[in-house]
């Protein structure tokens, strides 16, 4: 993994755990809001799975990719 890609995840978990720090302490703090922001939460986690989803059905996409044959060299 190269050096760009390790630091980009690094900062998607800092960022990912900064909001749900905020979240936990908004909902801790107001405990009325526990509805509106776990149904925010599904949202957000529904629409990650169809990223993810998608991503995954691309990822084999291309020529040579995915099928598991060795190409014939001429």
């Amino acid at each position: 993994m190269s050096t760009l890609a390790l630091l980009v995840v690094v900062l998607l978990v800092l960022v990912v755990a900064l909001i749900v720090g905020a979240v936990v302490y908004v909902v801790h703090r107001r405990p009325a809001l526990s509805s509106p922001v776990t149904a925010g939460v599904a949202t957000v986690a529904a629409v990650l799975a169809v990223v993810a989803a998608a991503g995954a059905s691309s990822a084999g996409a291309g020529p040579g990719r995915g099928t598991g044959h060795v190409r014939q060299q001429p």
